[in-house]
């Protein structure tokens, strides 16, 4: 996957909006549709963009941090009607008891505390966002709003085809991987991560700084795709930099749900730090990558 391929691309200001008590609707049920038929049925991922431009026809600048936020939750709506029309069950390597779709907003270039809305499994944290090769663990599709940012460079979201990769090379899917010692995601190991970057993933092309884009992924390591990102650095270092990410994914009330996923791949149950990890676990897990050989 050297480029997205170009019907994974959604320009959502091509779709009618309306905008009621401070809240952004589609006017259909069309881009729901193309989010399953793209992830779901498709090849398991979908880029929508185009969101500045929905704002700006009523009357929003996506500059301004409220309608931003009007923005996200717009997205966000659609993600959330993906859900209501998917059967996760098919595509969970194991039973699973998902009872919501959590949110949770971070930013993706400084530190983070206060991670998770969702207390039943995982101890709220002080960490990094993580930018290697990476799946996020136990939950099948995942949806990643990324912008506007503000004085940053780079920080390029990347899809990896680690499926067509462990296919082409006899690899499996529990053997891609390794825990991070620190977090609930797994990474895929270095072994891998590199010939996936050289000749399986694709950056996403966009405008980060005066645009939103959610990227939705089928998320699940078995028949999935991975994802990761470049290395974001502020265009001038004099100045703050920020760049928002809303996350999405699938959660279950139990922690008994996670360690059954972590058994599917062979991986102990982690034991996550309440501290960002130290410096060579950060340059493993949370430096960008390199995207040596893929297209925008």
């Amino acid at each position: 996957m050297k480029k997205l391929p170009q019907h994974a691309v959604i320009d959502v200001s091509a779709h009618r909006t309306e905008l009621t008590d401070g809240r952004l609707q589609a006017v259909g049920d069309g881009l729901v549709r193309e989010l399953v038929r793209l992830v779901a049925e498709g090849d398991g991922v979908a880029v929508c963009h185009g969101v500045a431009k929905t704002l700006a026809h009523h009357g929003l600048d996506v500059h301004k941090e409220q309608d931003a936020a009007i923005g996200r939750d717009y997205l966000e709506s659609l993600f959330r009607g993906f859900g209501e029309h998917v059967d996760v069950s098919r595509f969970s390597p194991v039973a699973m008891d998902y009872d919501r779709i959590a949110g949770m907003d971070v930013d993706g270039y400084n530190k983070n505390t206060h991670f998770t809305p969702n207390g039943d499994h995982t101890t709220e944290r002080e960490f990094l966002t993580t930018k290697c090769v990476h799946f996020d663990a136990a939950t099948p599709f995942i949806g990643n709003i990324y912008g506007p940012n503000t004085n940053i460079t780079d920080g390029t979201p990347m899809v990896c085809d680690t499926r067509a990769y462990c296919q082409d090379n006899g690899v499996a899917p529990a053997d891609l991987l390794e825990l991070m010692p620190h977090s609930y995601n797994v990474a895929v190991k270095e072994e891998h991560a590199e010939p996936v970057l050289a000749r399986y993933a694709s950056a996403v092309d966009a405008d980060l700084s005066a645009d939103l884009v959610m990227v939705v992924l089928l998320n699940e390591v078995d028949g999935g795709l991975a994802h990761a990102g470049s290395e974001p650095r502020p265009a001038d270092p004099t100045r703050p930099a920020r760049r928002p990410i809303r996350h999405l994914e699938y959660q279950f009330a139990e922690g008994v749900e996670l360690a059954k996923w972590y058994r599917h791949y062979r991986l102990e149950i982690p034991q996550p730090s309440l501290q960002v990890p130290d410096e060579a676990a950060r340059e493993r897990y949370h430096r960008g990558v390199a995207p040596v050989g893929t297209d925008q």
